[in-house]
């Protein structure tokens, strides 16, 4: 493992997918920070070193594990695609970075509380909510999405589910975040952060295999190795995606 090295970072303008892996560890909660960059011209997602701290996922621990990075990849950092977390979200508007959030957290988080799937008094309200926020998410007509986020607004202040209020007032608040990847087409942006969610996917089955992590050493060295070993993971973004279907 110390014979071998980081991937070597590509060249030009970057962008930054993180994600944050939780897991007791003798008897204490200890939390892996997952950052990796891909150039705009690429679709392959760099691996960098993760970040260890004591605790649960913090806006703290985001500040710290940006800290570690060094300044040749920071300086050419222009986006960050994440799930909202607040530490994130602070991150990059301190950093002024174009921020896309994750449209598969959001519409999990619906999902959730009003399933399409599901049979019941609030099928009609969920068919609603899912109709107009597609259209904020992905419509290229501004007065569609305007209409479309002044219908949110009042499912948001009328739903009898206080999770849906509170999603749909933070999505029509930060609706943009959702939409860069069509503001800033040069950058080529992925509309999910299912790459770093895959590196998660890969932690959670190597603890799988291994029937937990027995010390924080242990903990620290499978991770550092599984992610010397995969180096890199695909991250296409939406054009991209569009482009090969």
């Amino acid at each position: 493992m110390r014979r071998t090295s980081w991937t070597a970072i590509p060249d030009g303008d970057l962008l930054l997918i993180a994600d944050a892996v939780v897991e007791m560890i003798e008897g204490c909660w200890h939390t892996v920070y997952l950052m990796l960059v891909r150039s705009t011209e690429s679709n392959a997602a760099i691996i960098l070193p993760p970040h260890f701290a004591v605790g649960t996922e913090t806006e703290p621990g985001w500040r710290s594990a940006m800290d570690t990075l060094p300044t040749s990849i920071m300086s050419r950092i222009c986006a960050i695609v994440c799930d909202g977390h607040k530490g994130l979200v602070q991150e990059g508007v301190w950093r002024n970075w174009v921020i896309q959030r994750c449209h598969f957290h959001l519409l999990a988080r619906i999902q959730s509380r009003r399933s399409l799937f599901r049979i019941g008094r609030n099928k009609e309200e969920a068919n609603k909510i899912f109709k107009h926020v597609r259209v904020v998410l992905y419509s290229l007509n501004e007065v569609e999405v305007s209409l479309s986020l002044n219908v949110l607004e009042e499912i948001g202040w009328i739903s009898t589910s206080s999770e849906i209020r509170t999603v749909l007032s933070g999505f029509v608040n930060k609706y943009r975040d959702y939409r860069s990847y069509l503001y800033y087409p040069e950058l080529n942006l992925p509309i999910t952060n299912n790459t770093a969610e895959s590196l998660a996917s890969s932690i959670a089955d190597l603890k799988t295999r291994m029937r937990g992590f027995p010390t924080l050493r242990s903990f620290k060295q499978w991770i550092i190795a599984l992610l010397k070993f995969k180096k890199s993971i695909a991250c296409n973004g939406f054009y991209q995606q569009n482009k090969k279907g």
